[in-house]
């Protein structure tokens, strides 16, 4: 999820609109963990799902190729996101053969401290409303090629709450615009 001022048409950005994404993209996750969870029972063959969610507060320079009717990702910030981008997904625990996404759990990646302070917010409110089982989990990461010191925030998911009980907390974040 790409948000900012510069891909707003007047430019005006408010930082809350973020804060109130970012808590969107969590709760729509976890309904996407919950359905998969749900779904992987009816399939032909077997399949679990994994979440990830990538922060990076850091800006990225975002241009739009008209020849090509795609976003591309510029500058030198942005090459380090790239890579993190195609590696973490295989990324494990220090000390560990655990890969940091796990089913039926989100995985937060982060670099900053500040990230993490952030996130640690929107998870204790999603644990209140029922979407969070269990305490967060606060994880260290192997070094990958080109990537180092990477930490994680990992959740469990209310796999077998009802996504309808949920309609509430979906008004909060209306009403927190």
């Amino acid at each position: 999820m790409y948000v900012g001022g510069s891909l707003v048409e007047d430019g005006g950005f408010d930082p809350l609109y973020l804060k109130s994404l970012r808590l969107w993209q969590l709760m729509v996750v976890c309904g996407v963990a919950a359905r998969a969870d749900r779904l992987s029972t009816e399939l032909p063959l077997p399949l679990q799902a994994t979440h990830l969610v990538l922060v990076q507060h850091a800006p990225l320079s975002i241009r739009f190729r008209f020849d090509e009717k795609r976003f591309d990702v510029d500058g030198a910030y942005d090459i380090r996101y790239e890579i993190v981008k195609k590696r973490i997904d295989k990324a494990e625990i220090r000390g560990t053969k655990e890969r940091v996404t796990q089913p039926g759990k989100i995985a937060i990646v982060y670099g900053q401290t500040s990230e993490a302070q952030e996130y640690r917010g929107y998870l204790e409110y999603l644990r209140h409303l029922g979407y969070i089982a269990d305490e967060v989990e606060e994880l260290e990461l192997d070094d990958l090629p080109g990537v180092h010191g990477l930490r994680a925030l990992r959740v469990t998911v209310a796999l077998k709450e009802a996504v309808d009980s949920r309609a509430p907390a979906a008004e909060a974040v209306r009403a927190a615009r």
